[in-house]
């Protein structure tokens, strides 16, 4: 394919892939961030439950 812009050649299988593969990385990354606040939160919650009982 030739981009209409600047007329450059590329693939657009190695387009899609370094698209979903920068994707995938981003994904990766959230759900990391997201476990550590579960992780966080449930540490968190458990110490409120221990000192209760």
């Amino acid at each position: 394919m030739t981009c209409p812009n600047c007329n450059k050649t590329f693939s657009a299988d190695e387009a899609l892939q370094k698209y979903l593969k920068e994707k995938e990385k981003i994904y990766r990354e959230e759900i990391k961030v997201k476990e550590k606040l579960l992780k966080e939160k449930y540490k968190l919650n458990f110490k409120l439950t221990e000192k209760r009982i």
